[in-house]
């Protein structure tokens, strides 16, 4: 019998410690999840992507993914914060891990928060070569 109980207490705690992993130090707030990128503007005008791009924020870790056909999946991490201002800074630091090619997309990126409502926002920044980016997200279920 204690050696049953110690099993379930065992599986209990596994399952409480699989679940804390989820969302690593708490809930960070509304940016926690996928969020998917419905559109990308360069200079307000529409960029033509292959697949689907979605942001996923957890923690202060970032991961952009590339989604193409049913099998084809590219993916890259980096880090996040957010800033005193509002806006948002994302970085790839790794230099020998070449980050997704995404257009836009840098090594370093200074995101404005723009306009949000009900699960959409929009994150505009510009590129080092003066070309304002606007991206267009929806967030996931």
């Amino acid at each position: 019998m204690k050696k049953a109980l110690s099993y379930v207490a065992a599986s209990l705690t596994m399952l409480l410690i699989m679940g804390a992993c989820t969302r690593n130090h708490g809930d960070i707030g509304p940016w926690f999840g996928t969020w998917h990128v419905e559109q990308i503007t360069a200079a307000g005008t529409p960029v033509n992507v292959e697949g689907d791009y979605f942001f996923q924020f957890q923690s202060h870790v970032f991961r952009v993914t590339n989604v193409s056909g049913h099998q084809d999946v590219v993916e890259s991490f980096g880090t996040w914060r957010e800033d005193d201002d509002g806006s948002m800074t994302i970085d790839f630091p790794d230099s020998t891990v070449y980050y997704i090619l995404m257009p836009g997309l840098e090594a370093h990126n200074h995101f404005v928060v723009g306009a949000t409502m009900a699960g959409r926002v929009n994150l505009v920044k510009e590129d080092a070569n003066g070309t304002v980016y606007t991206y267009s997200l929806h967030r996931q279920p």
